[in-house]
């Protein structure tokens, strides 16, 4: 018996001596990450309809688009009111080359600051999914999109966090490349995104939040919908994966399709330090800034100047010079609707999840929002909704960000940003006209998750409705937000009227608004 006993405790001390490690090294956080998420779904995916399912013969089916090569332009290939047709199949070869490949990851978490590990050079992509361990690779299948056949389209799953949170289920996030193709593009788009709305139960968070930036003057993607339905040899036939929503590329044609941004340098940076001076030689910020588009040694250059500006000015030469850097109106702007919509999957919190632009002409950077499926106040992992619903106006940013720390100090930037965020304000933030906008889109919504669970359905009309919820909304506890498909739905209409009566009362002078002064990781 004692032998037994003392094996036991042996046994225990061991394992606790692994996981001290495992936490000690920052391996343990992202061990738990691919583990819940790779569990989350073994007993299938509460959000989605088992399948195949013989009770959708006799359910409406959506009216899908199948007529886009009578289409010349990205303008009527988006349009948010429409719902476009997407078929992909892959043989089985096909389809084992695109499931997520493992990599040595990221031993970098657990840190106090909160601040998640984002690079990681054994993936080939930055952010938190290759920090975990996880890589996505490009794979060929043959695709239809509205009705046109392209038999050679290159795909892959997309997303970091979206990705994790899909793991479970069939229903994920892709990225089809049809420029390698023989078809090359469809109405003049190269590359379409299908963003799988695992986070959004209203399903309207990114479509309403670009439009919402594209009001005010921000250049931003434009949205529509598609049902995608996916085979694979020997598998499934036509399995319905059900509504996503297509967000425009940020790339070259992008810009085009925007007067005077044809000849911009495009990046996507990945960085808690934005402009951090790392010396002089490009490899420090080859990756960090990850260039899209129109990159040259003068782009290059700009950006190790202004790193070093930011960086190294003192403050009276940075408020003199600052605008020579970056378009401060449109920074204005940027940082303006990102504040209002309480977006903090992005430029306000965590180093990724927006595009930067140079405009060679003048030398200045600018902005363009990505990924805004948790915009609107949604963010689970920063405070609760009350406290999103109340973000200060005046220090919208979460933690440190040394970048606005010193644009906010400058008083003209200030003015100018408080000018923007009020201009907009009063113009796009009335509460009865962003209803009537979500009451519009509905119907789309609602008739596109045919092949969707009834407790997704039901998730959706709790997000959308008009009777939200009066009580406590706090999204985090002792465990962490609940990301459970059993949470209580985002509902849009309570953020749009308690958000306007923050933002007034701190435009009065009446509430000083929430600052939002630490971070949280996933899980804590």
């Amino acid at each position: 018996m004692l032998k037994i006993v003392g094996g036991g405790v042996a046994t225990l001390v061991l394992l606790g001596l692994v996981v001290w490690w495992l936490q000690a090294t920052g391996r343990l956080v992202p061990l738990i990450i691919r583990f819940q998420a790779a569990t989350a779904g073994r007993h299938g995916d509460p959000l989605e309809r088992p399948w195949p399912d013989p009770g959708l013969a006799g359910r409406k089916r959506p009216a899908l688009r199948r007529d886009a090569a009578g289409l010349d332009s990205g303008a009527a290939l988006y349009r948010p009111d429409q719902v476009w047709e997407m078929r992909l199949a892959f043989t089985s070869a096909q389809w084992e080359a695109m499931q997520p490949r493992s990599v040595p990851a990221k031993a970098d978490f657990g840190r106090r600051d909160g601040k998640i590990p984002l690079m990681n050079t054994n993936a080939s992509r930055n952010g938190l999914l290759g920090a975990v361990g996880l890589d996505l690779d490009w794979t060929t299948a043959s695709a239809e999109f509205g009705g046109i056949a392209i038999p050679d389209a290159s795909v892959r799953f997309k997303g970091n966090g979206t990705f994790l949170g899909a793991m479970g289920g069939v229903k994920k996030p892709l990225k089809v490349d049809l420029s390698k193709s023989a078809v090359k593009s469809v109405a003049g788009v190269g590359v379409l995104n299908f963003g799988n709305l695992s986070g959004d139960f209203s399903c309207l968070s990114d479509t309403l939040a670009y439009e919402f930036f594209r009001e005010a003057g921000v250049p931003a993607p434009r949205t529509t919908f598609a049902h995608v339905t996916v085979s694979v040899a020997d598998r499934w036939t036509n399995r319905p994966h059900g509504l996503h929503v297509m967000v425009e590329n940020v790339d070259g044609n992008f810009l085009r399709a925007r007067p005077g941004m044809e000849r911009f340098v495009l990046f996507k940076p990945v960085t808690y330090g934005l402009f951090r001076h790392l010396g002089d030689d490009w490899s420090a910020y080859h990756r960090i800034y990850d260039a899209k588009h129109g990159l040259d040694g003068a782009a290059k250059a700009r950006v190790i100047e202004t790193a070093r500006f930011v960086t190294e000015a003192d403050d009276a030469a940075f408020a003199a010079k600052v605008g020579d850097f970056f378009d401060l109106d449109e920074v204005a702007r940027f940082v303006a609707v990102n504040s209002l919509i309480s977006s903090y999957d992005g430029f306000l919190n965590n180093g990724q999840n927006f595009h930067m632009y140079l405009d060679p002409a003048t030398g200045r950077f600018g902005f363009i929002p990505w990924d805004l499926d948790r915009a609107w106040g949604e963010f689970p992992f920063i405070g609760s909704l009350e406290d999103k619903e109340r973000a200060s106006i005046t220090r919208p940013w979460v933690a440190d960000n040394r970048l606005l720390e010193r644009l906010f100090a400058v008083e003209s930037f200030r003015s100018l940003y408080r000018t923007r965020l009020e201009e907009i304000f009063r113009k796009l933030w009335e509460p009865k006209r962003l209803a009537v906008r979500v009451d519009a889109l509905a119907p789309v919504v609602r008739e596109a998750l045919v092949d969707d669970s009834d407790l997704r359905l039901a998730k959706f009309e709790e997000a959308v409705t008009d009777q939200w919820r009066d009580g406590s909304a706090t999204a985090t506890g002792p465990g962490g937000p609940d990301m459970s498909p059993n949470r209580g739905a985002h509902q849009l209409k309570r953020f749009f009227v308690r958000r306007h009566a923050s933002v007034e009362a701190q435009l009065a002078g009446r509430e000083e608004g929430v600052v939002f002064t630490s971070r949280q990781m996933p899980g804590q």
